[in-house]
C-alpha cells in the first residue's frame, strides 16, 4: 500500500522464505518465517542501496513471546501430528498439550481450565465442527473424528481471551485447518492392527459361572479386535492453478460386551434352594440356572 505495508492472507500455515525486490535497491531475503494458524506474523523489511552487488539474507526465528496478540493459545504443528503418539488417531487429543487442560470424564471430550467439555467450540477450515444436541464435539463416545488425522494440517487451541470471531465458548476453542494440494503429488498411508490374541489377559477380569453346578469365578480374556486403515493424497490439478486434496479413514472393530452377575453368589446354592422350595423340580432349577448362566460372559453389541 502507500504506507509500505503489504498483508498477504488465506497462506496454508508451514515455513516460508519471503524475497523482496525494488528498483534501485539490494534484494530482501527472510528464511524459516513461520505461518500458524489463527496467528498473523509480521516481517520488517529493510531494503539498503544496492551497490555493485549485494543482498540482505535474513533467518527468522520463532518468537519467544508473541506481542501482537492477546490470546493464551497453542499451536500444533504438521510436526508434532506426525510423530507424536495418539490412541485411535483422534487428532483434537493432542490439545491436552495446552496448560489448563485435562480429559473430561471418559467420554473424549476436553475441559479447559476445570470447565466443562460442553462449553468448548471446534472448528475446521472456519466451519463449525460441533454436534448439534448438546454443541459439544462431533464423535465423542460414538466415533473418534469426522475428519482424519491424515487431513489436518495444524490446529490451535484458544484457552481465553481469544479473538471474538470464534465466539459462543466458555471453555476453549480448537481451530483447525486442513491440508490442500500442492504442484507436486503427495501421499501417505497407514494401518493399525489391535488384537486381544497379543497381550496379556487382564489379572482382574473375572465372571461366575457355574462349574459342575458350582458357582466358580472364572477368568476371562473377552475379545478385543480393532482395525483402523486409511491415506490420504494430494496434487495438483491445474499446475499453480487448482489443487485437491482426498483422505480416507476407516475403523472396524469387535469387542463385545462382558455380562457379569451383580452379585458374585448367585448362582450359589442358596438360589437352588430357594427355587426348589417354591415347587420346582431338580430338573427344572438345572434348566433355569443353566440358561442364567449361560447369559454371562460376552455378549454381541449390535
Amino acid at each position: 500500500g502507500d504506507s509500505g505495508g503489504f498483508k498477504i492472507v488465506n497462506l496454508q500455515p508451514g515455513t516460508y522464505t519471503v524475497t523482496v525486490n525494488a528498483t534501485g535497491f539490494a534484494p530482501f531475503t527472510n528464511e524459516n518465517v513461520i505461518v500458524e494458524v489463527g496467528r498473523s506474523t509480521t516481517i520488517d523489511v529493510g531494503l539498503s542501496l544496492q551497490g555493485v552487488t549485494g543482498t540482505v539474507q535474513v533467518t527468522a526465528e520463532a518468537p519467544v513471546i508473541n506481542t501482537s496478540q492477546q490470546d493464551f493459545s497453542t499451536n500444533v504443528n504438521q510436526v508434532s501430528l506426525n510423530n507424536l503418539p495418539a490412541n485411535g488417531r483422534r487428532w483434537s487429543n493432542f490439545a491436552i498439550l495446552t496448560p489448563g487442560a485435562v480429559p473430561d470424564g471418559t467420554f473424549g471430550l476436553i475441559s479447559f481450565r476445570g470447565i466443562s467439555g460442553l462449553l468448548n467450540n471446534s472448528t475446521v477450515d472456519g466451519g463449525d465442527n460441533n454436534q448439534a444436541f448438546f454443541s459439544e464435539e462431533r464423535g465423542r463416545t460414538r466415533i473418534g473424528y469426522v475428519v482424519s488425522q491424515a487431513a489436518i494440517r495444524e490446529f490451535q487451541v484458544n484457552t481465553s481471551n481469544f479473538s471474538a470471531e470464534y465466539g459462543r465458548s466458555a471453555g476453549g476453542v480448537i481451530n483447525a485447518v486442513t491440508k490442500s494440494g500442492t504442484n507436486q503429488f503427495h501421499g501417505s498411508g497407514f494401518l493399525f492392527d489391535r488384537n486381544n490374541k497379543w497381550g496379556a489377559r487382564n489379572p482382574n477380569s473375572f465372571i461366575t459361572q457355574l462349574v459342575n453346578g458350582v458357582a466358580t469365578r472364572v477368568a476371562l480374556k473377552p475379545k478385543d479386535v480393532r482395525y483402523q486403515f486409511g491415506g490420504a493424497v494430494g496434487g495438483p490439478i491445474v499446475k499453480d492453478k487448482a489443487f485437491f486434496f482426498f483422505s480416507y479413514d476407516q475403523q472396524k472393530r469387535d469387542f463385545p460386551g462382558v455380562s457379569v452377575f451383580s452379585t458374585v453368589s448367585y448362582l450359589s446354592t442358596v438360589n437352588r434352594t430357594t427355587l426348589t422350595a417354591r415347587g420346582l423340580t431338580t430338573a427344572q432349577v438345572d434348566s433355569a440356572l443353566s440358561f442364567i448362566n449361560s447369559l454371562t460372559g460376552e455378549t454381541p453389541r449390535r
